[in-house]
């Protein structure tokens, strides 16, 4: 992390609780989106439906967490502060229109309970383009906070959850290509992974996935979700042979595509 007052976890609850997500997934995205707080969708293993219980959108209880970890607004100017440095937030992300709408609505959010916000708006080209040399890039992450989309294909949650290891942090030695892009490092998460990947059993590996995802957001808020976008996909009336399948690409029976009669 860019600021060190984020590594109190009562200030990362606190941005956690300024966040209305239900304005965000219905204003932004449609009917298809869902507000949420975790990394797995509804109907997924892992999901834990006390995550999105625990972090409504709660300004009051979000201006509480700060003040009890000794952020208060001692001048008077709407900034929280703490022995005599401002609380302030380097928010960025990559240049696209509902980003950017996004940064809008949370820097609002943010300044309310107090919290100054600078808003950085990178080319995607660059943001993505895994660049070493650029400072830019999603895996440098110099910044506070950086925001983009994130998923996995298919059902198994195992890769995706994988990326979080200790040994997957971006930095020098691996030319910034890590994929554990919030520098999260725990043992016992590794050890997690690890369990995860000799077990079998769907209600086995769901028990390990949904600690998994407890450990990254409800219990440390080392990663924020905002909104699970849903996913869709639509086919033309005069196309016969389409098969619908969650584990590949649309494409995946391109073979056996017909024109309907």
């Amino acid at each position: 992390m860019f600021q060190p007052e984020l590594k109190d976890v009562r200030v990362r609850q606190a941005i956690n609780y300024a966040l209305d997500r239900k304005l965000l997934a219905t204003a932004l995205f449609g009917k298809l989106a869902e507000p949420s707080a975790q990394l797995q969708s509804k109907g997924f293993l892992g999901y834990d439906p006390e995550i999105e219980k625990r972090y409504p959108y709660d300004p009051a209880k979000a201006k509480a967490l700060l003040a009890e970890a000794g952020w208060t607004d001692t001048d008077g100017d709407g900034i929280v502060d703490k022995d005599g440095k401002k609380l302030s937030i380097v928010y960025q992300t990559t240049v696209n229109p509902v980003r950017q709408d996004f940064q809008a609505l949370i820097k609002g959010w943010w300044n309310e309970i107090g919290v100054e916000v600078e808003l950085k708006a990178i080319d995607p080209s660059v943001f993505f383009g895994g660049d070493a040399a650029s400072p830019d890039t999603f895996q440098k992450f110099y910044a506070d906070v950086e925001m983009y989309a994130n998923n996995f294909d298919g059902t198994d949650a195992e890769p995706y959850m994988a990326q979080y290891l200790c040994d997957k942090i971006p930095g020098p030695d691996n030319q910034w290509q890590g994929e554990n892009i919030n520098r999260f490092c725990d043992p016992a998460y590794d050890a997690l992974v690890k369990e995860l990947s000799g077990t079998s059993g769907i209600d086995a590996r769901g028990a390990l996935v949904k600690k998994m995802n407890d450990m990254l957001t409800k219990d440390s808020n080392i990663v924020i979700p905002l909104v699970d976008r849903g996913r869709f996909s639509a086919k033309s009336n005069t196309l016969d042979g389409f098969v619908m399948n969650s584990w590949d690409t649309e494409l995946w029976n391109a073979q056996d595509w017909t024109r309907a009669k």
